[in-house]
């Protein structure tokens, strides 16, 4: 297997692919932050490519491996979302299987991740519709389809990049949680729904003027869509506890786009859905905080570590499994 973190190998790899030529000119530019690979911007005549390869050992401070076919799932499931909602996802180019390269369109340049927007204070709700409908309509289209099932059918990669560092992990440290985790991974782990992202979340979407590009769907499995939901709404969460002051638009704004995801469901029994959905959300949040990946702008600040996991231990104290309940709960916990 080549490794496409030497530039010059790189380099002879997308000029056997006539992705690139000495006689057009191109420059590279390695992507800083990812845990999980490689990833480079290629700048050619015409449209950009993203390439990324997978890392087997994951570059966090905890010892974490994983399958590098999971790029394979990325290319399958960025195709899927780019196929269902086309000016929401980026287009998709090549997989090399031998090599776990992935190859795509790249997003437009000067374009800004959600998450930076966010953390600033900047709260767009056109934004936030895209990026939740996004969501809806991948879970309603794929739910109840063999052949999505079929081929998203391993759990595998999700197991090792979501149920193992960010439950079980945690669990290891609130031994007391036990019976609780057991009965989210089995239902996240059992459960065949629909396809599920994995890693959706503010991170994975890029801001394109007030439109948007997902990315990142090495975690996609045929799962429950509680998971995603959960993932996704505990950054806004975790922001709401980062900056008090901006606590309750942070919530208003997640309000606003559960409710228009769950407008959609009729897929499955919505209050099924929903009470998974904040079982998984109270585990998922004190998981960025004690888990294999705790969230970066939280480590310096232990009183806001601490006040995550008492909203954590809150929700399972009071067996809370509908959202509005949980949003008072967190509203009156991060204040603002």
């Amino acid at each position: 297997m080549i490794d496409i973190s030497n530039q010059k190998i790189l380099e002879e790899y997308l000029r056997q692919r006539k992705l690139i030529s000495d006689a057009d000119g191109f420059k590279l530019e390695y992507c800083k932050g990812g845990v999980s690979g490689t990833v480079v911007y290629v700048e050619r005549p015409g449209k950009p490519l993203i390439i990324k390869q997978a890392l087997a050992k994951l570059k966090v401070k905890e010892t974490w491996l994983c399958d590098p076919n999971r790029m394979n799932i990325e290319y399958e499931s960025n195709k899927i979302y780019h196929e269902l909602m086309p000016e929401n996802a980026p287009e998709v180019y090549f997989y090399d299987e031998e090599n776990y390269i992935f190859g795509r369109e790249a997003v437009p340049a000067g374009c800004t991740m959600w998450k930076a927007d966010l953390l600033d204070g900047l709260l767009d709700f056109k934004i936030a519709q895209k990026a939740i409908e996004t969501m809806a309509v991948v879970h309603k289209e794929c739910a109840g389809d063999p052949a999505v099932a079929a081929k998203f059918a391993d759990k595998k990669i999700f197991y090792d990049l979501r149920i193992s560092p960010y439950i079980i992990f945690t669990v290891g440290k609130h031994p007391q949680l036990q019976a609780y985790a057991d009965r989210v991974s089995t239902e996240l782990m059992e459960r065949e729904i629909t396809l599920v992202h994995g890693d959706y979340s503010p991170k994975n979407i890029m801001v394109v003027g007030r439109g948007i590009k997902v990315l990142d769907y090495e975690v996609a499995h045929y799962g429950h869509p509680a998971f995603d939901l959960a993932f996704f709404s505990n950054h806004f969460i975790l922001k709401a506890v980062k900056n008090p002051h901006f606590a309750q638009a942070y919530l208003n704004m997640l309000a606003y786009m559960i409710g228009l995801y769950f407008d959609r469901v009729d897929y499955m029994d919505r209050t099924e859905l929903e009470s998974c959905y904040i079982r998984t959300l109270a585990l998922l949040m004190i998981a960025r905080v004690d888990g294999k990946s705790p969230v970066e702008y939280l480590t310096a600040e232990p009183e806001k570590q601490e006040l995550v996991r008492r909203m954590t231990f809150g929700l399972v104290a009071e067996k809370i499994e509908n959202f509005a309940d949980a949003l008072r709960l967190i509203s009156k916990s991060v204040g603002g």
